[in-house]
């Protein structure tokens, strides 16, 4: 009986020295998650540094660009690799991300008010030139002298760029822009064919724009201090 004892003893301490040791693993695996970060089970990819980019996407995925002081890189969400493409040609990098979105139907405008689910992150340092081509793009905290963005049947919204000189902006083949509370020196616009541009408390010193008979220009909040 007493030897009994002594082996349920044994297997209690065994059994709670193992519930310890995984507590503390559990721990160790909890603090090294940073919540902050949405993007750290993205896979990285390097990318080069060049002033000119043209992004291929979807209509069912929301690509992110956003502003990089270190080297740049692409994040991809998990699963989605294969779907990620790059090749670079003297100063201009061509990124696609083109997963199978067969079935889903949608305009450009009509995502103008919301953000689709993120599986694309381009961390980029100072770059001149964007071109999208069918994708939903959001670019964020981008900080620069001059910006030339071209839109092909595409949306793009962007939030707190701050553009010293000017920026150009082109929306043809039925695409939509919604620019957020960014700062302009000046801002020139062209919108062919039925594309838009919406101003939501954009900031800018002078606005230009050439407007196709179908086109449309929407202004919203501060922008209207300024609207002429």
């Amino acid at each position: 009986m007493k030897t009994s004892y002594i082996l349920l003893a044994i297997i209690a301490l065994i059994t709670l020295m193992g519930m310890v040791a995984t507590d503390v693993l559990l721990k160790q695996e909890y603090d090294k998650i940073d919540w902050r970060n949405p993007y750290q089970d993205f896979e990285k990819r390097s990318l080069p540094r060049v002033n000119h980019w043209v992004v291929e996407g979807t209509p069912a995925n929301e690509i992110m660009l956003m502003h990089s002081a270190d080297k740049p890189q692409a994040l991809v969400a998990p699963g989605l690799v294969k779907f990620f493409r790059f090749r670079q040609q003297g100063d201009t990098a061509f990124v696609s991300f083109t997963p199978d979105y067969s079935g889903y139907q949608s305009e450009p405008r009509d995502e103008a008010d919301r953000e689709l689910s993120i599986r694309l992150v381009l961390w980029l340092p100072d770059w001149q030139t964007l071109r999208v081509e069918n994708a939903r793009l959001t670019l964020s905290e981008f900080k620069g002298n001059k910006l030339t963005i071209a839109l092909r049947n595409s949306r793009l919204r962007t939030n707190k760029l701050i553009i010293s000189d000017s920026f150009d902006l082109t929306a043809s083949a039925n695409s939509f822009a919604v620019l957020g509370a960014d700062q302009y020196k000046s801002l020139r616009t062209i919108v062919q064919d039925s594309s838009g541009v919406q101003l939501n408390n954009t900031q800018t010193e002078a606005f230009t724009k050439a407007l196709s008979p179908k086109a449309e220009i929407q202004v919203r909040g501060q922008a209207l201090k300024w609207l002429k």
